[in-house]
């Protein structure tokens, strides 16, 4: 039987305690006027439940009328559409009107999730999904354009091979380079940087200790940041590792 009110599951009559989505009234429900009952179900739930709501009754119509499941979407589609259409034709005046633009502004968030189901085109003709697919790669395709370009910008700039510290000698190498942070021209820093990073990702990006690589946490440990407490993987540099001073050259 594929009458209009056989698409819905309905709570039982005098059923006290009916699912949360079923439809209708709890003393007398008139079936033909189904789809004012799933109407009026969605004014009464969250967005959030749309989606339970749509399956708990389509999950119902499955048991009579296996794979038909793109005519329930089609149904429900079709009283969503035809019921926005009503209200959207109302004068603009009265309770009614007022009502009105409450209950398109439910029905039209509830026909953007049937959207998100859309397997069959109902809501977008293909050829307007086919459209938005096209737009979508021409943007992808720019965008990897953008980023080849970007990587081999990049690759400009890496050496073909990394810088040897001496083995065991990456403290003292770490001091000097702690020592370069301290440098100035009178009043000024021969270098400058906000913070740490520049330096432990240089080195672990350009330097190696021995025949091994440096790995970025590593050399993290070596800088601490400025004006704040010294982290506790910090790496301190022993007196007996600094084995370098720099100073200026004119210095007396």
């Amino acid at each position: 039987m594929s009458t209009q009110y056989s698409y819905f599951k309905f709570r039982s009559r005098f059923e006290l305690f009916p699912h949360r989505y079923d439809i209708g009234w709890p003393i007398f429900t008139d079936k033909i006027f189904g789809l004012n009952f799933f109407v009026d179900k969605i004014y009464k739930i969250r967005k959030d439940e749309y989606a339970l709501f749509y399956n708990h009754q389509l999950n119902h119509y499955l048991e009579g009328n296996a794979g038909r499941e793109e005519a329930f979407f089609n149904h429900v589609y079709d009283i969503i559409k035809n019921r926005i259409k009503y209200y959207k034709g109302l004068k603009p005046s009265g309770s009614t009107y007022a009502k009105g633009l409450i209950f398109t502004a439910k029905l039209e968030v509830f026909l953007a999730f049937l959207k998100s189901i859309d397997q069959w085109h109902k809501v977008e003709p293909l050829e307007s999904v086919i459209g938005e697919k096209d737009k979508l790669i021409d943007q992808l395709k720019a965008r990897i354009e953008k980023l080849e370009a970007q990587l081999k910008q990049a690759k400009d700039f890496d050496a073909n091979e990394k810088v040897v510290i001496t083995n065991g000698y990456i403290a003292t190498f770490m001091d000097l380079v702690h020592q370069f942070q301290n440098l100035t021209l009178g009043q000024t820093k021969l270098l400058s940087s906000q913070g740490q990073s520049p330096w432990y990702k240089m080195i672990a990006k350009y330097f190696q200790h021995g025949v091994n690589e440096i790995p970025i946490d590593t050399a993290h440990n070596y800088f601490a940041p400025r004006n704040k407490p010294k982290p506790p993987k910090y790496i301190e540099i022993a007196e007996e590792d600094k084995l370098f001073e720099i100073v200026l050259k004119n210095k007396k």
